[in-house]
């Protein structure tokens, strides 16, 4: 199978979440959250393995202490109780030292040993490691191009990686960053790696390891005590950015901060990759159920993904490894989109707005591109008809100019818009509606020369009381709950039966509640949008066809 046929495939199954991380990799949004994952294949060992491998070395020789009733334990644990075992063995050969030099010593011969379990022995080429690995090649550039990415592994190999595929931009200097502490101003704008764990570098180890995460005790530190507040600064990387995990284990701290982030953010989704083998695939059912817990309760969007796969995907999402052309004709040829519009609309105080907001990882075009006209503050059936003839004008160019934003828009995109252009009908009455079309119409598309872009309209409905007592805290004490439930009755009848139209009964529903709703829309669910030109000419009727 040729380069392009095996991206057409991974194109096919993952559309919207290419699409959208692509966008994200153009906006300086991007970062990569990598695990233990990416470094098997350079002969790191998992977890239990180390701490195995830890426990059998004749310093420790604590092999024992983690069996039988301590075998269930968990690895922080174990960790911590072979340190124990290696301090108290270590303090009785180093009774001459002074207290300090004691610990330093002992925290010192101590990454010794788990450095030496660390790497691979013999010692890897690691150009030839890099060169055989099935994904680095395609993340190094990524990595490169984004502010940051966070690495929870205590192995130097990413940063070695860097070091061998250097930017000719970097040839003069060492081409990336690492740090411990996420507070500090950073020297780099790009290819920054945070380490959380801290790590422990290949070979001679120029200075004193400042972290290293890897016991109960440390991890006490780090999440709860002393250092708890670094997971305020994973928080708000979060909320910046969207991040795609690579070999990560929802099994460990990572869990924790992506559920508070859900909290806090509830718009905001990243992307999971869930690592699949060949010989033991999933069942569609376990797929579903996988993907559906981690979108409600982490916020993340999984990916199920071979080796191979992965570094498909990334090179997929990379507007330098795979042009906006090659995207467009890689697309043609999968017979998938690479545009995605929303639609929101909804009566007033409905969450609309709010909801849109909360949405900003996605490209979002607002109710008005330009500050609000003050007449439209005023109930529509109390505008002079001086007026209503300025706010028509007014609004019909604020849907031209979201609809040519959206037209000429060459990158693949998830747009969210704030009111599809038909909602001005609403407004008017039955017998004035087909004109009010047309002039819609000759203003958003001139000469019929192009349409309106396509799209899924998502209506929200509401308790017309609860609504009314939204839009009064508002100020605007006319729009009562009897014209509210007529406005609502009115959008219902005009999209409702729409094919590709989504409704949403937000009664009962907070604001976290509907935008996870919403964005479960956008993620997760078919796309079949609406022909708005369609509807707009069928409202606009015979009659205005010619004229």
């Amino acid at each position: 199978m040729t380069k392009d046929a095996e991206l057409c495939k991974i194109l096919k199954r993952y559309p919207k979440a290419i699409v959208h991380l692509r966008a994200q990799v153009a906006k300086k949004r991007f970062g990569a959250v990598v695990g233990a994952g990416i470094s098997i294949d350079f002969g790191v060992p998992a977890w239990g393995k180390l701490v195995g491998d830890i426990a059998k070395d004749p310093a420790v020789d604590g092999e024992t202490l983690i069996d039988g009733k301590a075998k269930n334990l968990t690895f922080p644990y174990k960790t911590e109780m072979l340190f124990q075992r290696f301090r108290a063995r270590h303090s009785t050969t180093s009774a001459s030292l002074s207290v300090l030099e004691q610990q330093n010593t002992i925290a010192a011969e101590w990454l010794k040993i788990c450095q030496k379990y660390l790497y691979a022995t013999p010692a890897i080429d690691m150009a030839d490691a890099l060169n055989n690995h099935p994904y680095m090649a395609a993340l190094i550039p990524l990595v490169q191009e984004s502010p940051l990415t966070v690495n929870f592994n205590f192995d130097d190999y990413l940063e070695r990686a860097l070091t061998l595929r250097k930017r000719p931009v970097d040839k003069s200097n060492r081409g990336f960053e690492a740090v411990t502490d996420p507070w500090p101003q950073f020297r780099r704008t790009d290819c920054v790696i945070y380490h959380p764990h801290g790590y422990v570098p290949y070979g001679l180890m120029e200075k004193a390891v400042d972290r290293f995460v890897f016991s109960e005790a440390s991890y006490s530190k780090q999440y709860v005590g002393a250092r708890g507040h670094d997971t305020s600064f994973l928080l708000a990387h979060f909320a910046r950015n969207t991040c795609l995990m690579i070999g990560c284990s929802l099994e460990d701290e990572l869990r924790n901060v992506l559920i508070r982030g859900a909290d806090i953010n509830p718009g905001n989704y990243h992307y999971y990759i869930n690592f699949v083998r060949d010989t033991d695939p999933l069942s569609d059912e376990q797929r579903e159920l996988i993907s559906e817990t981690n979108f409600k309760v982490y916020n993340l969007i999984t990916l199920f993904l071979t080796s191979q796969e992965i570094g498909q995907l990334l090179q997929l999402i990379n507007g330098s490894t795979t042009t906006d052309s090659e995207m467009r004709d890689l697309a043609a040829r999968c017979g998938v989109r690479l545009k995605y519009t929303y639609y929101m609309t909804g009566p007033l105080g409905v969450g609309k707005s709010t909801t849109s907001n909360q949405l900003r990882n996605l490209t979002v075009l607002d109710e008005w591109l330009e500050a609000r006209l003050e007449i439209l503050g005023i109930p529509w059936d109390k505008l002079t008809a001086t007026e209503r003839v300025t706010a028509d004008e007014w609004i019909a160019d604020q849907f031209k100019k979201k609809n040519d934003t959206l037209r000429h828009e060459q990158q693949a995109v998830i747009s969210v818009v704030d009111r599809p252009p038909l909602d001005p009908l609403v407004f008017t009455p039955d017998a004035d509606r087909p004109a009010k079309a047309a002039s819609l119409l000759e203003v958003i598309c001139p000469d019929d020369a192009y349409n309106i872009e396509e799209g899924v309209v998502i209506l929200l409905l509401g308790d017309p009381e609860e609504l009314s007592a939204r839009v009064r805290a508002t100020g605007r004490d006319d729009y009562t709950a009897d014209r509210l439930g007529r406005m609502q009755e009115s959008m219902k009848a005009l999209y409702a039966n729409l094919a590709g139209t989504v409704t949403i009964q937000t009664q009962y529903m907070s604001i976290p509640e509907l935008t996870k709703r919403v964005a479960e829309v956008i993620h997760r669910e078919a796309y079949t949008p609406v022909d708005l030109t369609s509807e707009l000419k069928r409202q606009r009727g015979t009659t205005h066809a010619t004229t």
